[in-house]
C-alpha cells in the first residue's frame, strides 16, 4: 500500500500463500513418516507427492493473478512511492529467504522428502521475485518509466508458473508410480547381479513414495537349489540392496535358470 508497487504486490500475494502451501508441507510430511497400518499396508509416502501438487496448484494461482494485475497497471500505468521502505523490504526478504533456503537444501539431502523439495523449488522463486523487484522499483521510479514496474510483475509471474511445472512433474511421478532414476535402476542390478549364483536379473520394477524406494524383481538361479538355499541368496542380495537404499521395501521373485517364461517388453534395465 505504501509503494503502490504492482512488482511488490506479486511479491506479497506469492509469500502470503506460501505461508498456506509450508503448512500444507508440515502436515503432510507429518502424516507421510506415520508407519504402516492395517489400512495402509505401504505406509503414508504419497502424502507427499499429494502436497507437492497442491503447491503447486497454489503457485500457478499466484502467478495467474500477479499476470494479471500487472496487466492492469500496463493499462492504467502510475509511478511506484515509497522507494527506500520498499527496498529494505524486499533486501530484507532476501536474506530471510536465502537462509531457509540454505536449511531447506541440507533437510532436502538428509531426508529426501519431495514434499519439502518441492517447498524448497518455491522459495527459489520468491529469491528470484524479492531480487527482481528489490532492482525494479528503484529503476522504475529514477528513470521515470513506470511501465518497468508492471514488466517485472509478469517476468515474475511467467517464472512462477514455469517453475509450476517443475514442482508439478515431480509431485506427479510419485502420485502415478513413475519408475525411479535410471542411475538407481542400474545400480540395483549391478548390486543384485555381483552375487555369485545370481545367473540372470529381469523385471525391475520400482516406484517411490515419499522417500521410501518399492523395488521388486526376479533372479534367475541355479534350478537345483534348494529352497533354504534359494532363500539364504534371496536374503543376501536384499540385505546388500539395503545398505545403499536403508529406506526401501524389497520384494524379490526367485526363477529357476533357463526357464521359458513371458517377460516386460519394457524392461530395458
Amino acid at each position: 500500500m505504501a509503494t503502490s508497487s504492482v512488482s511488490v504486490l506479486s511479491s506479497l500475494v506469492d509469500s502470503a500463500l506460501d505461508v498456506l502451501a509450508s503448512a500444507i508441507t508440515f502436515f503432510a510430511v507429518w502424516y507421510a513418516l506415520a508407519p504402516a497400518d492395517g489400512e495402509h499396508r505401504f505406509g503414508h509416502g504419497k502424502a507427499e507427492g499429494l502436497a507437492a501438487f497442491v503447491q503447486s496448484l497454489i503457485i500457478a494461482g499466484s502467478g495467474v493473478f500477479v499476470c494479471y494485475e500487472a496487466l492492469q497497471r500496463f493499462i492504467h500505468p502510475r509511478p511506484p512511492q515509497e522507494i527506500s521502505v520498499g527496498v529494505i523490504v524486499m533486501l530484507a526478504s532476501v536474506l530471510l529467504t536465502l537462509a531457509l533456503l540454505t536449511y531447506q537444501r541440507f533437510v532436502v539431502r538428509q531426508t529426501g522428502s519431495v514434499a519439502i523439495a518441492a517447498d524448497a523449488m518455491h522459495y527459489k522463486t520468491d529469491l528470484a521475485v524479492n531480487l527482481g523487484v528489490a532492482v525494479a522499483l528503484p529503476v522504475s521510479a529514477y528513470t521515470n518509466l513506470p511501465i518497468i514496474d508492471p514488466l517485472v510483475g509478469i517476468i515474475i509471474a511467467g517464472y512462477i508458473l514455469w517453475g509450476t511445472w517443475g514442482i508439478a512433474r515431480k509431485s506427479l511421478a510419485i502420485l502415478l508410480d513413475h519408475e525411479i532414476g535410471d542411475k538407481h535402476r542400474f545400480k540395483i542390478r549391478e548390486i543384485a547381479e555381483q552375487h555369485p549364483a545370481v545367473r540372470g536379473f529381469h523385471d525391475l520394477r520400482t516406484r517411490s513414495s515419499g522417500s521410501i524406494f518399492f523395488i521388486q524383481f526376479h533372479l534367475e538361479l541355479d534350478p537345483k537349489l534348494s529352497l533354504l538355499g534359494t532363500h539364504k541368496i534371496l536374503d543376501s542380495v536384499e540385505e546388500k540392496i539395503q545398505a545403499a537404499y536403508p529406506n526401501c521395501e524389497i520384494i524379490i521373485h526367485p526363477d529357476p535358470d533357463g526357464l521359458e517364461e513371458e517377460r516386460d517388453s519394457f524392461d530395458v534395465i
